[in-house]
């Protein structure tokens, strides 16, 4: 009986505490979860990266695809909300992966498809890549199941046909989306659908637009949610002017202000603003600019923060990382010995030890040339004018000192790389040494790039290059950030190095004649892209 008990006790206190750490981990997500809704802090966004991150990387070795799935949908918002909307799009095509791979489907999987599938529809219409938007919710009409579901893709279909200014097709689709949401009763997806049709009707001069969109603000006004508010507000408004109904047009677009400064939502009295001046109110014009400013300087601070916190944070966490890919070493190493794979050291060895030396004299090569053409020259150039001069002057100093800056940046470029060094940190290192106050350098996916997989020479190579590169921005191209992004495609490591700077004709002169041939020498291949005015673009495949 005794025995019994303690049982009942031990498997009670498991229980208990198996359901706190559980109740624990519910609401840490959901905390992260409202920071990336409604960040506070400078770092807020940073914090919940890095919780999801973690998250992802643990359930990922868990094999629980839905709270991965989950994990990489909050990822994408957070990369969103900091603008870094190619990132955003590259982890929601992942998630929709994610969500293909499983076999069992339920309505939860279903939504996240659906918000997926959504948010990728908004980023390629904010890109105005309609014809992307509307295959992607094609393709998802093919595979939802709710009704509901499917009126909210057949209203996305109707706005991307709205932007294209094709309003008989987009009224015919939010017709449809209507229909399907008064089939299951959904009341905020019969507002929607029905501003939108009705928005769309007066456009087309059809009878009954008016009674349309002032039976949907009445539904929205029961529900109370105010971006939805918003929409049938800025439709009123719109319509009200195209009649020329300046009264009406004056109070729905002030109800719309008002609501927003009482919210305090600042991309919410943007769109007010921006509406007020769209209608001829030019009174909110300065309030505008000035709200417009601020979240230009909101949006780069968060980024700096997110990136410098982020950063931080992996330095951190190196230590850790480390010890696993050293684990990881020793099970392939023994792996390798089981399979007798000494003889492919070898052959592998003397490979790399002969490109080695082929690329140190390419190496010595090009730096000979350089010092003879640019340094031989310019000095045999001021001796003849200091022997034609009876005493020194001003100029000819100024070019000495030209002369010897430029022998610091052939020796700085060409300086010995210590790859016994963690090769991430190396790389972090390079790319913190170009952010100046002038230019900002921001990466992102380096720290998923396994850097093991790579060889001496492949990983000095990729340095270089990325070397050269910088030097390059940094001397010509008058940019304010440069944005490199590390990605896998396939086997394949991607490196996409893009600036803003005044761009360029592509010429390649011997600075992108040496990045090329350094990569072809690693059998790897290169693309530039630069139009003037447009920044410049490399995409560097190893």
């Amino acid at each position: 009986m005794k025995l019994t008990f303690t049982s009942f006790l031990f498997l009670f206190f498991t229980y208990l505490i198996t359901n706190s750490l559980h109740a624990q981990s519910t609401d840490s997500t959901q905390y992260y979860v409202r920071l990336i809704k409604n960040p506070k802090q400078s770092n807020d966004l940073a914090r919940a990266y890095k919780y999801f991150s973690k998250q992802k990387i643990k359930h990922y070795k868990a094999g629980l695809f839905l709270k991965e799935i989950y994990d990489n949908q909050n990822l994408a918002e957070i990369q969103k909300e900091l603008g870094l909307i190619y990132e955003s799009e590259r982890l929601n095509v992942e998630t929709l992966r994610l969500i293909d791979r499983l076999e069992k489907k339920t309505p939860w999987t279903d939504h996240c498809y659906l918000k997926t599938i959504n948010e990728l529809g908004i980023l390629y219409r904010e890109k105005k890549d309609y014809t992307e938007a509307l295959s992607f919710y094609d393709e998802a009409l093919n595979k939802v199941k709710l009704p509901k579901n499917i009126s909210t893709l057949l209203n996305n279909k109707g706005r991307t046909y709205e932007s294209l200014e094709q309003l008989e097709k987009a009224k015919g689709f939010y017709e449809k989306a209507y229909d399907i949401a008064i089939e299951v009763n959904d009341s905020s997806k019969i507002a929607r659908s029905l501003s939108n049709l009705s928005y769309v009707k007066s456009k087309l001069n059809i009878p009954g637009a008016e009674e349309g969109l002032l039976e949907a603000l009445n539904i929205r006004r029961k529900g109370k949610n105010s971006n939805a508010l918003g929409s049938s507000y800025t439709h009123l408004t719109k319509y009200y002017l195209s009649k020329k109904d300046t009264l009406n047009m004056s109070k729905y677009s002030d109800l719309f202000l008002n609501m927003a400064y009482k919210n305090g939502a600042i991309r919410q009295l943007e769109s007010a603003l921006r509406l007020k001046i769209q209608i001829g109110d030019s009174n909110n014009a300065k309030e505008y600019l000035r709200l417009s400013d601020s979240l230009i300087t909101i949006n780069k601070t968060k980024l700096n923060n997110f990136n410098h916190y982020v950063y931080q944070y992996n330095k951190k966490e190196k230590d850790l990382q480390d010890s696993k890919l050293k684990n990881e070493r020793l099970i392939y190493l023994l792996l390798f010995i089981a399979l007798g794979a000494v003889s492919i050291y070898f052959i592998l060895k003397y490979k790399h030890r002969k490109e080695k030396f082929q690329e140190i004299y390419n190496t010595e090569t090009r730096i000979s040339r350089k010092i003879h053409d640019e340094v031989a020259n310019d000095v045999y150039h001021v001796m003849t004018q200091l022997q034609d001069s009876p005493e020194t002057n001003k100029t000819l100093l100024d070019h000495l000192e030209d002369i010897y800056k430029r022998t610091r940046d052939i020796s700085r470029e060409n300086s010995s790389i210590d790859l016994n060094i963690n090769f991430k940190d190396l790389i972090s290192d390079l790319l913190l040494s170009y952010k100046t106050e002038r230019i900002n350098v921001l990466s992102m996916g380096i720290q998923q790039i396994n850097w093991q997989h790579l060889n001496n020479l492949q990983k000095s190579t990729i340095y270089r290059v990325l070397q050269e590169l910088l030097t390059n921005t940094n001397k010509h191209s008058q940019a304010s950030i440069i944005v490199i992004n590390f990605s896998y495609t396939g086997k394949s490591i991607v490196i996409n190095y893009k600036d803003n700077g005044i761009g360029t004709e592509l010429i390649k002169g011997n600075g992108l004649q040496n990045t090329e041939n350094r990569i072809h020498s690693i059998n790897g291949s290169i693309t530039f892209e630069s139009e003037t005015e447009k920044g410049f673009k490399a995409i560097i495949t190893i």
